[in-house]
This record gives structure tokens, C-alpha cells and sequence, in this order.
């Protein structure tokens, strides 16, 4: 009997149940109009707040034209990352930014941003009764930058060198003109920076220039000084005239001992021709004489006479006898005559031999001097390669500081940021929306009254 009693006490009628809501649907009909009703009334007298967007780009905007001539050939190349994008962003939802916005647009004469301006009675009776913070206590600055906060968002664009500045405002032309405002003061604190980075760069090369300029100046006096006080003359190919001249008395000693040598062999051929009775045809030095080719001709034509006549005389013809002692004759001068050219070779190798001397003595005493200048030059190149250094950093300073003092009178710093995408006054609040307010109330009151009734 307890378990059908239990069973029984559980048993649920659904029909009955549902039949409830039928029964009741005028209370749950009057219920939910009621709420609904104050749901649109709240949401049709709400105070409406307008959002407006301002999209700054973030890119490079020095002109190919303009651009520093030091300037990596990259530089079109997007500049900053994401953690550069992210940097941007503070900077532009900065304290500073906001100050100078709050105060261009009169943000602190504004109730909406001040709620010391027409404060509610209820306020003034809870601040009395300590149930609420006086916001006197705060200044009027904080309080402005607080409310600002309040309805500002600063973000970055995912993928992208956007950062997107948004701002809701009770004023419609209000939410469009904080954010523009906003980009703008970025926009100008930007270019101010880098006009200020210039006009600091200006000043710091000025005075670095004119100390440059005269250690540019002591530096060439000591080279000037230094190489007039060693006698250090420069010849071609940027080398000492020591040098220079070592390596032309080398060349020259080298050729005499060759001409030298030359002629001490053409002597010993023809003096081992003459005393072994060899041939001189074979000689150049012989051949090239005059005389002797001469003579030779004079023996051609005598040793063709005495073929012609052997062919009629006997060898012991006078006629015959007379034409080979001319031959001899002739013979005997061709011998003489080289030995008067093996004499002049031997007079030319000794005079080479002469030369050669000296210019060995030559070459020793230019070599201690080259050694000298050597070292002299050591000193020297550290005295030029100090004022090259110098200069060229001299060289550098100027340029900078041209460029700089330029664009400091052009006023011309261009900031690598634009506004892509200015803001528009909106035309419908974001806040409140009456249709999902009152749906969403309707739903909810709908589903309250089925279950109390249930």
C-alpha cells in the first residue's frame, strides 16, 4: 500500500498542468504587456550614446625624393611589428593625447564628462550621507580623463598597420570629433617628436663639426710636418722616391748584367773560333760587319776566278798562284777583323762590367735608404690614416647636418602615420536598442509568468 501510495503521490498530470497556463493566460498576457511596456518606456527614454571610428595607418611617409641619402633602401618597407603596433596604440590612448583633446574640445564644460556639472539632488543627499565618493575630491582633470576612458577604445587591426580609435559620446557630432581629434593630436605629437629629434641632432652636429674641422686641420699639419721633417718624397704608384728609384736601378742592373753577360760570351765564341781556326760565318756579331761582308763577297768572286781557270792553267800558274794569294790576303783580313770585334766585345762587357758595379753600389745605398723611408712611412700612413678617419667622419657629421638643418628651416618632418579613415557623425545610437530590448523582455517575461503559473 506505501509503494502505490508514493507512486501515486508522484504521478504528474500534464494535461491539468498545461491546462493552468490556459486558464491564467489573461494574468500572464497582462504581465507580460506590463513588462514589456516598461522595458520600451526605459529603453525609448534611456539616454542614447552614438560610437564613432577613426583608422590611423601606420606606415612610412618620407618621400623617395626627400628621403636621407644614409637611408637603408628598404625604408618603403612597412616599419613596425606587432609589438610596434601595440606601442602605438598606448601612446595614442596616452594621458598627454587625451589632455590636450579634452582641452581643444572643452571636454570639462561638458556634464557628460564632469558630473560635478548639474549634479542630481539624490547625488548631493548620498554624498552627504556618505553612501557615495564626492567627485569633488578628484580634480577636474582626472575626472574628464576617467570619463574619456570610460568611453574611449583604442585597438589594433588584426593582420594589419591599422589601429582603429573608437569613442562613444551622448552628442552624435561629439563622437566623431574625440576620435578625429585624437588621431590628429597623435598625428602632430609625432611630428613635433621628430621635429624635435631634428632640431637636437642639429644642435648636437653643430659644435661637433667645428671640433672636427680643426682636428681635421691638426691632423693634416702633422702629416705635412711629418713628411717634410723625414724627407719623405712620394714618387708614382703612391710609393716612396726611395722606393722608386731602388726599383729602377734593379731594373737597370738587371739589364746590364744581361748586356754584360751577352757580350762576355759573343767574345769568348769569336775568340774560340779564331784560336781553334773555326768558322766565323756562324757568329751574328761577325756577319753583321760591313767590312767582312765585303771581304767575303771579294773571296766568292776569287774562288769562282780559280775554279775558271783550273778548268785551262795548271795550279802552278802564276795567274792561279796570284788568285789564291789573294785569297789568303783576304783570309788574314777576316781574322783581323774579328779580332777587332772580339776586342770591342770584350771593351763592352768590361764597361758593362763597370756599370754594373756602380749600379750595385747604387742599389746597396738606396736599399738602406728605402729601409729607412720604410719605416718612416710606418708613421707616416698612421699619421694619414688618423686624418682620413677624421675626414671622413667630418665628411659625415656635414652631411647629417645639412640634411637636418634642412628640413629644421623647411619645417619638413614627415610622420610615419596618416588617418586611413576619418570618423563619420553617426546617424543611430548604438545604445539602446529599443526592438532587442523589447524582445528580449517580452521573451523573458513571458517565460517568468509560464513558470510562477506552473
Amino acid at each position: 500500500m506505501s509503494v502505490q501510495s508514493a507512486a501515486a503521490d508522484v504521478d504528474v498530470d500534464l494535461r491539468q498542468l498545461f491546462a493552468s497556463l490556459g486558464r491564467n493566460w489573461l494574468r500572464i498576457l497582462v504581465f507580460v504587456l506590463v513588462v514589456t511596456g516598461l522595458a520600451f518606456a526605459a529603453a525609448s527614454f534611456a539616454t542614447r550614446h552614438y560610437k564613432a571610428q577613426t583608422q590611423v595607418e601606420i606606415a612610412p611617409r618620407e618621400s623617395v625624393y626627400t628621403r636621407p641619402a644614409s637611408s637603408n633602401p628598404d625604408s618603403d618597407k612597412p616599419i613596425l611589428d606587432e609589438q610596434g603596433v601595440a606601442t602605438q596604440v598606448q601612446i595614442i590612448s596616452s594621458n598627454e593625447i587625451l589632455k590636450q583633446v579634452a582641452q581643444k574640445l572643452g571636454l570639462s564644460r561638458l556634464s557628460e564628462f564632469d558630473e560635478t556639472i548639474n549634479m542630481s539632488s539624490l547625488s548631493r543627499v548620498l554624498i552627504l550621507l556618505g553612501l557615495k565618493n564626492d567627485p569633488m575630491d578628484v580634480p577636474a582633470d582626472e575626472r574628464v580623463l576617467k570619463k574619456m576612458r570610460e568611453k574611449l577604445n583604442v585597438y589594433g587591426v588584426e593582420k594589419t598597420r591599422i589601429i582603429a580609435i573608437e569613442f562613444s559620446s551622448e552628442d552624435p557630432k561629439l563622437a566623431a570629433a574625440i576620435p578625429d581629434a585624437i588621431a590628429a593630436a597623435y598625428i602632430a605629437g609625432q611630428g613635433a617628436a621628430k621635429s624635435e629629434s631634428n632640431t637636437a641632432a642639429a644642435d648636437f652636429l653643430a659644435p661637433e663639426i667645428a671640433d672636427l674641422s680643426k682636428q681635421v686641420r691638426d691632423a693634416e699639419a702633422k702629416v705635412a710636418a711629418y713628411r717634410a721633417q723625414s724627407d719623405l718624397l712620394m714618387g708614382g704608384n703612391n710609393s716612396t722616391l726611395a722606393t722608386q728609384q731602388l726599383a729602377e736601378l734593379s731594373t737597370e742592373l738587371s739589364r746590364v748584367r744581361a748586356n754584360r753577360a751577352a757580350a762576355e760570351g759573343t767574345a769568348e765564341s769569336v775568340r774560340k773560333a779564331l784560336q781553334n781556326g773555326g768558322s766565323l760565318d756562324s757568329l751574328p756579331e761577325v756577319l753583321s760587319s760591313d767590312l767582312i761582308q765585303r771581304l767575303r763577297e771579294r773571296q766568292v768572286e776569287l774562288r769562282a776566278n780559280i775554279a775558271d781557270l783550273s778548268t785551262t792553267l795548271l795550279d802552278n800558274h802564276p795567274r792561279i798562284r796570284a788568285a789564291k794569294s789573294q785569297l789568303a790576303d783576304l783570309d788574314a783580313q777576316i781574322r783581323s777583323e774579328a779580332q777587332k770585334i772580339m776586342k770591342g766585345l770584350a771593351m763592352q762587357a768590361d764597361a758593362a762590367k763597370s756599370r754594373e758595379n756602380q749600379l750595385v753600389a747604387d742599389v746597396n745605398t738606396l736599399k738602406a735608404a728605402s729601409a729607412q723611408a720604410g719605416e718612416q712611412q710606418v708613421g707616416l700612413d698612421a699619421l694619414q690614416r688618423d686624418a682620413a678617419a677624421k675626414r671622413q667622419q667630418l665628411e659625415l657629421y656635414l652631411t647629417n647636418y645639412r640634411e637636418a638643418a634642412s628640413r629644421q628651416d623647411r619645417n619638413y618632418v614627415p610622420v610615419d602615420a596618416r588617418i586611413a579613415s576619418p570618423a563619420s557623425v553617426p546617424s543611430e545610437p548604438y545604445f539602446p536598442k529599443v526592438g532587442p530590448i523589447v524582445g528580449a523582455a517580452a521573451a523573458a517575461s513571458l517565460l517568468l509568468a509560464a513558470v510562477f503559473t506552473l
